[in-house]
């Protein structure tokens, strides 16, 4: 930390996001800190965030709920004419239309470039949730996300690719 403070970094910051994702992939606990740390020479929090699988499979919920509706419809009207299919059989019959059709409406339409992340404030520790992309063409957050704790109303940023959060150092 005294090198990187009289400025003379160890390594170059590239180096340094290399062998953490390294790390971070190979699941060590020096790469990722669930549980908020301060630095009281700089003032800046960190913390690492989880991505949310359940609150970002659950975007393809509204899209594979038309579809599996539309193609009932189609079956029952245009197939049950000519053959009696049981509406379950008719849907996973259906299913592999439907599951593409809901990522392709999904992510190039409704919800390009998602990723949600939850995790504590760095400064307080009370959860927060961040949302990456963009709504129905309405931009939002890219690579990096700067919101304000619900709790604390601190404010702090999140990197896209790590999910590093990290507050404002102290003045």
């Amino acid at each position: 930390m005294e090198a990187y403070l009289k400025g003379e970094p160890i390594m170059s910051d590239e180096e340094y996001n290399t062998l953490k994702k390294e790390l971070k992939e190979d699941g060590s606990q020096f790469a990722v800190s669930e549980e908020p740390k301060c630095y009281i020479d700089t003032g800046i929090c960190t913390v690492t965030l989880k991505e949310d699988f359940f609150r970002s499979n659950l975007i393809y919920l509204p899209a594979a709920a038309i579809l599996t509706i539309v193609w009932l419809g189609f079956g029952f009207e245009l197939i049950e004419p000519f053959v009696r299919l049981n509406p379950i059989v008719l849907t996973l019959l259906g299913s592999p239309l439907i599951y593409r059709g809901t990522k392709k409406i999904t992510d190039e339409y409704i919800f390009p470039g998602n990723k949600i992340a939850y995790g504590p404030c760095p400064a307080c520790e009370a959860e927060n949730r961040v949302y990456f992309g963009d709504i129905l063409g309405v931009e939002g957050f890219k690579d990096l996300a700067t919101i304000k704790c619900t709790n604390c109303k601190e404010e702090f940023s999140i990197q896209r690719d790590s999910l590093r959060a990290s507050t404002l150092p102290k003045v």
